[in-house]
């Protein structure tokens, strides 16, 4: 049994195709012969057994019936083998898309990760795992060139501040006797440029960490956004956004320090692209499964074709913009990780110059 487990599919299906054809047709080929024997005369009891004539043909009646056993058994053994070609055949035919798969897998690499299966017409279960590996593939692709421009992004990002820290030494040591000042301008531009190089660090750290299960716990939500609404107190009076947080009677489950590092994120962004005078509405709905917290706002909003890639790191919808508010891209990104890793869903509806809603679903335990 080991031994056949190590030739081809096709093989093994002709195999077990022919010895259930063999046995068929010695089945029938021995009840043909006994049916057979059984029409004949019982010459036996007639003294001279070659002298017992058939009737039609004039043949002895032993004679043809050895050519009938004989013949029968050269038939049986005609169709089987016959029967066991058109079995290697069809098998042929029918395994082909498993092995166009074989040959597909063969050829993906890195840099050829997408090679559809193609040419099979029919609907059985060979067709259907042809088809599911088309649908992996593509999955794989999707998330390999996402993983591909996260690299390139993170590289990008952390390029920036290091060769703004090289330029500045370089045109201090270009200058044979630098002041004081200068020293001091250029100390402090690196070390601007190093704390935002390690709160991206942080950041890129916080959406690749697991959950801790043994840190959630039970807290109170209005209290936690009314810490939050403290936090990004100066930010929104400059602006003079109002943040109302309608939010009563409403326990939220989970990391209490991830989930509020979330919701700031998204409250900061509320009021960080909200208009002059603007408004945050925070509110929340508790069911019998989980909780829905929104935050909207009534801000510059987001372009239509533009929302479904504002949780992908590194995106922003104005470049310009958003490196003046100090942003890095990274903020949904690692909102939708916690979300996430806390078994919720996190959903945005925007109107270009008209307002942005964050829904933030959490399930109760």
């Amino acid at each position: 049994m080991k031994q056949l487990n190590k030739i081809t599919l096709r093989l093994r299906l002709t195999i077990s195709t022919a010895l259930t054809l063999t046995v068929i047709c010695v089945l029938l080929t021995l009840s043909q012969v006994i049916t057979y024997s059984a029409t004949v005369p019982a010459t036996h009891l007639n003294a001279d057994v070659h002298l017992s004539l058939n009737s039609t043909t004039g043949t002895p009646l032993s004679e043809e019936k050895n050519d009938f056993i004989y013949w029968s058994f050269v038939y049986m053994l005609v169709m089987i083998a016959l029967g066991t070609g058109a079995s290697y055949f069809i098998a042929g035919k029918a395994l082909k898309p498993v092995a166009n798969l074989s040959e597909t897998v063969k050829n993906i690499d890195e840099n050829n990760l997408f090679q559809p299966i193609k040419s099979f017409d029919t609907n059985d279960e060979v067709a259907q795992l042809a088809a599911s590996f088309n649908h992996m593939i593509m999955k794989l692709e999707k998330s390999f060139n996402h993983q591909k421009r996260f690299a390139a992004n993170a590289a990008h990002e952390l390029n920036t501040p290091l060769s703004s820290i090289i330029a500045n030494i370089e045109v201090l040591q270009m200058d044979e006797h630098p002041t004081v000042q200068e020293y001091k301008e250029v100390l402090d531009d690196t070390l601007a440029e190093a704390q935002r190089m390690s709160l991206l660090v942080y950041d890129l750290l916080k959406m690749n960490s697991s959950l801790n299960r043994d840190n959630c716990e039970s807290f109170d939500a209005k209290t936690m956004f009314d810490d939050i609404i403290f936090t990004v107190l100066e930010s929104s009076n400059e602006k003079n956004v109002r943040i109302d947080n309608n939010i009563t009677d409403i326990t939220l489950f989970g990391d209490k320090a991830l989930l509020q590092r979330a919701f700031l994120n998204l409250v900061q962004n509320a009021v960080k692209y909200n208009e002059d005078n603007g408004a945050v509405i925070i509110s929340a709905v508790q069911r019998e499964e989980s909780v829905t917290v929104t935050i909207e706002d009534t801000g510059i909003g987001i372009p239509e074709g533009e929302l479904e890639s504002v949780f992908e790191p590194f995106y922003r919808v104005d470049t310009s913009r958003s490196r003046a508010l100090g942003g890095s891209g990274l903020g949904l990104s690692i909102v939708k990780t916690i979300i996430e890793k806390h078994r919720g869903k996190i959903e945005i509806e925007s109107e270009l110059g008209g307002f942005s809603k964050i829904t933030v679903v959490l399930p109760k335990k």
